[in-house]
Parts: structure tokens; sequence; C-alpha cells
């Protein structure tokens, strides 16, 4: 590839960092002082009295543990999608996921409730509209739209909100002071801490604004200083005012305290009109809250595509508007669903469930991420870890428990929770095993199609001509057997943001090699098609051939050794590997002597019986010769050895008639050295793949693994396909 083209290649689309301290501070405390202390502190007092000061207390400290994991995970990942983001870094992809997905539901159901208030306040003190829902969602529709024209515009609506608001809510402060009674104060203190408790677990959505600031840490300017700043600013301030509104409500010493006791209060201490300036920065409070949310569930959203655990589309930028458009729609949709389905209460229980599980699982993550990368930069430091985010597991846990007496809400989290996990599952499991690779979908340039097209294909991508000749010779064994085909292909590969076209000149140079294959073919009397793909990614080409062409059997070429250490094989054959709904067998080539001596460890495994019938082929088509073998220890009882020559038994039965079969028991403590000493008087090591838990296990093994790598002669490892491991396998791919 040319210098010019990797350039292009790395050219992509991002946001744009225009937010600084002061939009940082404003998403944060607009998000805090929103529908939480406008309908929820009348909520609070009527269920604990005055005490519903040590309820939002209690829930700002339970807040402030989680919020320094957060500071800590943003100063390593100043990136947006916040706490999914940090599970990714940390966690397996499905528990990853399940932090994003509750993320996702807690910031969209948070904003619903945050759009209700808004409806409630709208209907009570302003204009009783006959369904009052519409409300709700037309704001939703102007705050998507919003947010879709640009974060620029919307962070600088979201400072001139959050500022108003602050010196409304001072005002209304103020205009109370005078009627606090500390006599009064006490006397309504409620000591039931069970209520309490629950009330804190109620409120604490109002606490959760600090994750709207690093949600849009890809847009913050300088984020690593900027977050923490803004976090910490943020919550000191809104845990002030919260205070001093509820001694001011209690004040007002109201008949009943409803979702519109501030606005009543108001009326109260300054007048029709001071009411009626208070209940307007009240709505204006709760459209800067669902502002703020609609930005960061876009975010969450934006980050879980890029990551693979949501479609890709989902994810895009728009490139002149640089916002994550088709994210906002679909947060700005799910807002609408859940304003139309739960009352207000339910919905911020709702929103409190899901969201304390996510922040469970992100304190979680911050023990578990110190353990597994103890030597990385970490410019915000939490002291004392693992005390201080256990302390914030345990007082989340606590949380959690209060609320779940609230049994539907409940009950639909937890419900939405596991129909989430249900639906990815299905998702990523049934889906095109290509569709979750980067690059878009490739295209066929070039195809001869064979004369006499095979019910078996079998297909073998060539990246090295030189490596053509012994791929095709074994692809063309097993097809011969099978009444088959062989598919040879060749992809030229372009870059990202190239349209996969090329000039007719750059196809025409592959066809000297795959007339190759064709001539090979004849020789051998097989079926050949031969095509060239374009795109931008070599695995994902080789997997929509063999899902196109319906392929058996996939036959890839390696060269003993991978030039990563965290890969098996090598990046495009790792990819193929993990993820094709075929038969997969890879060859090193040593040598170019025929291959008819045939050695077949085996431990009677699925991938070692698919390895048979290979060899079987071979041996049938080439007129060769098959050694079953298998390995015992020196010293071991003569049962065990009984076994094994059972197993060889069995093994040669299911070869059939073959011109020369032969078994032996290899007595060594050694599998490998066993093995690699009688590959020694064989042409070709044939071995099932290992078939344990990890990838790298799951095809080589270190027994395996170690084989392929030591033995003089050719090797071929076989995996068998098995539609289940393979779903599973891509629902646990790393993307």
């Amino acid at each position: 590839m040319s210098d010019a083209n990797r350039d292009i290649s790395r050219i992509e689309v991002e946001l744009s960092r225009d937010l600084g301290l002061p939009t940082a501070l404003a998403i944060g405390v607009g998000t805090m002082i929103a529908a939480g202390i406008f309908t929820l502190s009348g909520l609070a007092v009527r269920n604990v009295g005055s005490a519903a000061i040590a309820a939002f207390l209690l829930a700002a400290v339970v807040a402030t543990f989680t919020a320094l994991t957060y500071c800590e995970f943003t100063s390593i990942y100043p990136r947006s999608g916040e706490g999914y983001l940090y599970a990714r870094k940390t966690f397996a992809g499905p528990l990853a996921w399940v932090v994003g997905w509750c993320l996702f539901l807690g910031y969209t159901s948070s904003c619903a409730f945050y759009l209700v208030s808004l409806a409630t306040y709208f209907h009570e003190f302003i204009w009783a509209a006959p369904w009052p829902a519409a409300i709700a969602l037309v704001s939703t529709a102007a705050l998507t739209l919003l947010n879709i024209k640009g974060t620029k515009e919307s962070g600088s609506f979201q400072i001139v909100v959050t500022v108003g608001k602050v010196l409304l809510l001072l005002w209304f402060v103020a205009g109370g002071i005078s009627a606090v009674s500390t006599e009064a104060f006490i006397e309504r203190f409620s000591t039931d801490m069970t209520a309490i408790g629950s009330t804190a677990g109620m409120v604490f959505i109002t606490f959760f604004g600090f994750s709207a600031i690093a949600a849009a840490a890809g847009e913050v300017r300088s984020p690593v200083r900027t977050i923490p700043r803004a976090i910490f600013i943020s919550m000191g301030v809104v845990t002030v005012l919260y205070a001093l509104v509820i001694v001011t409500i209690v004040a007002a010493g109201l008949d009943e305290y409803t979702e519109a006791a501030m606005g009543t209060a108001a009326t109260r201490f300054l007048g029709p009109v001071g009411g009626i300036i208070i209940v307007a920065g009240a709505l204006f409070s709760m459209i800067s809250a669902s502002n703020a949310s609609i930005m960061a569930g876009s975010r969450v959203t934006m980050a879980m595509s890029q990551q693979g655990h949501l479609p890709r589309r989902l994810g895009r930028i728009h490139p002149r508007l640089r916002t994550p458009a088709v994210a906002l729609l679909a947060v700005g949709a799910a807002i609408g669903v859940f304003s139309l389905l739960l009352p207000l209460e339910d919905l911020a229980h709702f929103a409190d469930t899901v969201l304390l599980l996510a922040l469970i699982m992100v304190n979680a993550a911050l023990i578990s991420h110190r353990r597994r990368f103890p030597d990385i930069e970490r410019p915000f430091r939490v002291p004392m870890v693992p005390l201080l985010p256990g302390l914030g597991i345990v007082a989340n846990i606590y949380l959690l428990t209060l609320l779940s007496h609230h049994w539907l809400p409940v009950a639909l989290a937890v419900g939405t929770l596991l129909l989430g996990v249900l639906g990815f599952l299905l998702w990523k499991g049934l889906r095109g095993e290509e569709r979750a690779l980067p690059g878009g979908p490739t295209r066929v340039a070039l195809e001869a199609p064979a004369k006499q097209p095979g019910r078996y294909r079998v297909l073998v991508p060539i990246a090295r001509p030189e490596t053509m000749p012994s791929l095709f010779d074994f692809a063309a064994c097993v097809a011969a057997e099978r009444d088959g085909e062989v598919v040879a292909m060749r992809v030229v590969q372009v870059p990202e943001q190239v349209p996969p076209r090329v000039e007719d000149a750059i196809v025409a140079r592959e066809t000297a090699i795959l007339q190759a294959a064709r001539e090979r073919g004849h020789e051998r009397g097989v079926p050949v098609t031969t095509l060239v793909r374009i795109g931008h990614n070599v695995a994902r080409a080789i997997l929509e051939t063999s899902r196109e062409r319906h392929c058996n059997l996939i036959v890839l070429g390696w060269k003993g050794y991978a030039s990563s250490t965290e890969r098996v094989l090598g990046r495009i054959s790792d990819t193929v590997v993990t993820r094709a709904r075929a038969n997969i067998a890879v060859m090193r080539r040593v040598g170019d002597k025929p291959v008819r001596r045939l050695l077949l460890p085996t431990a009677g495994g699925e991938h070692a019986r698919r390895a048979e019938e290979y060899a079987a082929s071979l041996a049938r088509t080439l007129d060769g010769s098959i050694t079953v073998c298998t390995v015992v220890p020196t010293d071991a009882p003569q049962e065990v050895a009984g076994e094994a020559e059972i197993r060889l038994a069995e093994a040669s039965a299911r070869l059939g008639e073959l011109p020369s079969v032969q078994t032996t028991v290899l007595s060594n403590n050694s599998v490998v050295d066993a093995i690699v000493a009688e590959a020694e008087h064989h042409d070709a090591v044939i071995i099932g793949a290992a078939g344990l838990s990890s990838y790298r296990q799951l095809f080589l093994g270190n027994i395996v693994e170690d084989v392929a790598r030591q033995a003089p002669g050719t090797v071929v490892v076989v995996k068998r396909h098995s539609p289940v491991k393979a779903a599973v396998a891509r629902v646990l791919a790393e993307s």
C-alpha cells in the first residue's frame, strides 16, 4: 500500500472538541439541577419531612464514590462513552455490553422523567393541555434536533439555561429563608432510616449528572484536567443548592407535598409573579437536564456501536455536523417510548435501578483494572483502592435494595435488561459473521465460474502465489471425493476511505495467478471457480465469499508464526478462523516434495475426526499411506495403553478402505516430542484443533501449536465448524 493510501486510510470523521470547563460544568450542573430538585424535592419531603435533606446528602455521598472512579477512568480514556467504555477496556465483551445497555436505558428513562416532569409543571401552572404527553414528545423532538445540529450550539444553550436556573434557585431560597424555623425543621425530621434510605434511592437520579460530563469526554478540551474539576465543582455546587432548597420547601409548611410543591412554595414566598418565574425556571431546568441526557445517551450509544456492540450505522458521525446523528435519533425515540409508558415516580425508580446497576459494575471495573493493568499511567488516581470503589459498590447495592419494594418499575427494569441481553445474543450470534468487521461490504470485480459447479465447495484464498499449488492440491483432494469444486480467490485491498473500485489493469494482474489455479484444477479433474474481490478488509472479503457461496471448507496458508504475540496465525487468519461458518484447514507447507506419508495424531475429539476425513481424502487421491498415532506416558498403567489401542482401532475403522493404514502408540512423557519425532518419518502431519476454552486454545492450544511449529514437514491443522460454538465465539469476539 502506498504512503498516500495509508494516509487516506487514517482519515476518519471525529467529534469536535468544542467544550471547555464552563460547558462541562453546565452539563453536570444542568443535569443535576433539573426535575430532581423541582419535582422529587416535594416527594422527598412528603416521605420523610425535613429529613429529605439527609436523603439528598446520602445520595450525594454515594454518588461521590463512583464520581472518583469516573475521574480516574476519564484520565486514562478521555473519550466519549464513559462507564461503557471503562467496562469495555476491563471486562469481557458481553459484560461491558450490559453496562452500556444499563446506561442507555438510564439516560433515556431519566430524560423521559425530566420531560414528563416538564409536562406536569406545564399542565399544572401554565396550560391544562388535553394530552400532556404531547408536551414531552414535542420537547424530545426539539432537543434531539438541536443536538443533531451541533455540539457547540447545544453546549452554548446549556450554559445559558444553567446559569439562569441557578440564579432563580438562589432567588427562591432568598425569598423563603426568613420563614425557616429551626423548631419546625427538627419537629418534621423523620427518624425512619429505612424511609430515608429509600428516599435517597429515589433522588439518586438527581446526582447522576457527573456521568454526563464524562460521557462528553470526546468533545471536551483538555479532558484529563477539565473533567475531574467539572465533576467535583458541579457536585459541590448542587449539593449546597439542594440543601438550601429542601430547607426552604419545608419552611413553606404546605398542606400537601406533591411533584409541584416547589412551584406552590415559590408562589407563597415570592407572590404570583415570583411563582411564575420560578415555574419558568423549573421548565428551563428540565429542558437543560434533558438536553444533557440526550447528549450523554447518544455518546454511549455511539461508543457501543464503534466497539461492535450495536449496529455500526448507529455510531456514524455526520461528516458536516460532526455529531452522531443516527445515535441521537435512536435515543430520542427511546425517550419518547418511556414518556408514554411510565408515570413520573415510576420513571425515577426505573432510571435509578438501571443506573445503580451500571455504577456497581463500573466501580468493580476500577478494582479489576488496577489489577490487570498495574503499570498503566493514571493522571488521576483514586486513593485507597479497592476500599473506596468497594464502598461505592456496597452503597449502590444498599440503595438498590431499598428500591426493591417499588416492584413494578424495578421488575420492568430487570425485564428490559434481560430482553436487551437476549436481543444482543441473537443479534451477535445470528448475523452475518463478517458484518462486525471494519470496512464496508466488498465487491466481486472479476469472476470465472466453474463449468460444472459442485455441491461441496472448498474456498482457497490465495495471499501469496508461491503457496497456491500446495493449498490448491489439498483443497482439490477434499473436493474431488465429495463431488465438489474449488473456489480460488484473490483479494485486492483498498484504503478505508476509498470506494472498493480499482482500475481494470489492477484486476487484470490477478488473473495470471487465478488462471494457474484453473489449470491446476483441470489437471486434478476438479471444477474451479475463480474470482477477484475488492474491499477494505481482507478477512471480510473471505467471510463474505464463504457465506455467499455456501462454502464447506476454507483452506488457509500459514507461515508458522504470527507477527504479534497477541495473534495466533496472523491478523487475517485469526479473524477468519474465529468467525467463519465453515470448516477450517490451516496449512504450513514445508518443501516441495509430494505429501503421501501422512501422520494422523488423534485423541478422539470432534476436530480430530474431521482431520481423519481430510487425511483419508488425501491418501485415496494421492495413493498415500496414513499412520494413526496417539501418545501415552511412559509410565502409564496397562489399562491406559489398552484404551489408546481401542481409540486407534476406532479411528482406523472410520478411515475406511485405504491403500495403507497403520496404527501406533507412542510412549513418551511429552506429547509434542513424541509427535515431532514420529513426524520425521512422514511427509505431513494432519492434526485436529484443540477445542479448549479461550480462542488461542480453541484453535491451537499449547500441544497443537508446538507440534505445528516444530514438526519438520508440512502440517495441517483442522477445525470442525460447530454452529453453537461459532455463535458463542461471535458473541464473545472482541471487535
